[in-house]
């Protein structure tokens, strides 16, 4: 029984032994690698499409049939970009409308996403297959799932863009010019390192901060600073959700166009009174001067609800009410249903309120069309755009959005703007202009906001 006591090849064996768990315990630190992989890339999708849910149902929601669908389509389309296929045997992208967060709070305008998908296995997929004769290869992949919460939009800080994107000096602030605008933030869209000017001799404006995706020209003396806030050169891009709200051809829903040339090209008193929010009133003065179509004028005018169209341009002139609205400079708001906007529509059109003493304008703010904005200039019409706000006591509650325009703002007489904010190509600012956000009077409303991570 020598062969019993025999201790040859026991190394051997526990090392056979050991190397065996050595590498089950490598296999499976793999496979739990590419698990823990794949949950990370799980929750980015479930992340995007929660988001592209959420923003969908914000922007866009309300002004769909099936708003479920149109928010599920968009998160799917999310997920899949970012790797899940809904459409693909396995994967799951499960989209809500409506979520209660913890806590208890119930938010309507949040979109959950929950995605999932079969991520494939090595160590346990082999031994899946050893152990399981009859072939089953119940490990061969493991389901790896992430949720998030997006919604509860932010509002913006931001009451001016300028949306050139790659111009210099698409910003300019000269001469005695500056912006007062309180808590209220710049945002310059050019991507040229000399996309904002500040000369020397300029006077310091007041804002929360001027965000710049390029960066300050150093040449012939607009390396100014603007004021004592931040300047952030190199910021992200971003796009003002209002483009979304505004049709690209307006004139194209005039079904009938008004010639004011017979009575001098001139809107004053009374006019429309009992206009509609939402419905188009269309004009021009085809009387022809030194070869080119003449503006309208607006002058001493009451104007009701409605999108007015001026298809040869337009001079806001004296003292005039646009839209119906209520409240003082501190609580001010537009009437439900009174909204008005100025449209500048056709070829050398352009919009001119250089010599308007006070106006008050009220642009809707429920409805999706037209949403915030006071004056639309397409984005095909570069025109440049002449702008003074009035006295003290005008009530601008409204967006100027003029995406390829150069706007000039005048000194308004040293009176503040209840609420205005600019949408512009180009801006050059040569006096004291005085601004408030719209955002802050109608924060339920404004497209001046931004989609966030809820959980």
């Amino acid at each position: 029984m020598k062969w019993l006591r025999d201790e040859r090849g026991q190394v051997l064996a526990l090392t056979i032994f050991s190397v065996t768990v050595l590498m089950g315990a490598l296999g499976l630190a793999i496979d739990v690698g590419v698990l823990f992989h794949a949950k990370r890339n799980m929750q980015t999708v479930a992340d995007a499409a929660a988001m592209a849910g959420a923003t969908e149902l914000y922007y866009y929601g309300s002004n769909t049939a099936n708003v479920t669908t149109e928010v599920g389509n968009a998160a799917k389309a999310a997920a899949k970009a970012n790797g899940v296929d809904s459409t693909v045997s396995g994967n799951t992208v499960l989209v809500t409308i409506g979520v209660t967060l913890p806590g208890g709070e119930v938010c309507s305008s949040c979109v959950e996403a929950q995605v999932a998908m079969p991520t494939p296995t090595i160590f346990m997929q082999t031994m899946s297959r050893l152990w399981k004769l009859n072939g089953s290869n119940n490990f061969s992949s493991v389901n790896v799932s992430a949720m998030a919460v997006a919604g509860g939009p932010g509002v913006s800080n931001n009451c001016m863009y300028v949306m050139d994107p790659t111009d210099s000096d698409t910003l300019g602030i000269h001469g005695s010019g500056d912006i007062n605008a309180a808590g209220c933030g710049v945002y310059v869209n050019s991507n040229n390192p000399a996309a904002l000017c500040v000369t020397g001799s300029a006077g310091k404006s007041t804002l929360a901060d001027i965000d710049v995706v390029g960066g300050q020209d150093s040449h012939g003396g607009c390396g100014g600073s603007p004021g004592t806030f931040p300047t952030n050169l190199g910021a992200p891009a971003q796009t003002p959700a209002i483009a979304n709200l505004v049709p690209t051809n307006p004139a194209a829903n005039c079904s009938s166009v008004t010639d004011l040339s017979s009575s001098g090209g001139t809107l004053s008193g009374s006019v429309n009174s009992g206009g509609k929010e939402g419905t188009y009133y269309c004009y021009t003065d085809s009387a022809m001067s030194h070869g080119s179509v003449t503006p309208v004028t607006i002058s001493g005018a009451t104007m009701g609800p409605g999108i007015y169209v001026f298809e040869s341009g337009v001079t806001i002139t004296g003292n005039d009410t646009i839209g119906v609205g209520s409240g003082t400079g501190t609580s001010a708001q537009t009437n439900s249903g009174g909204g008005a906007t100025i449209v500048v529509s056709g070829t050398n059109s352009q919009l001119n309120m250089d010599t308007a003493s006070q106006v008050t304008i009220w642009a809707p703010n429920d409805t999706v069309e037209y949403n915030s904005v006071a004056v639309y200039q397409p984005l095909s019409d570069a025109q440049p755009m002449l702008l003074s706000f009035g006295s003290s006591t005008s009530i601008f509650m409204g967006t100027v959005y003029a995406p390829s325009s150069t706007v000039t703002l005048h000194d308004e007489g040293g009176g503040g703007v209840t609420a205005t904010n600019l949408v512009v190509g180009q801006i050059y600012v040569n006096g004291t202009v005085n601004l408030s956000n719209y955002s802050t009077y109608n924060p339920n409303t404004t497209p001046f906001k931004f989609i966030t991570m809820v959980e």
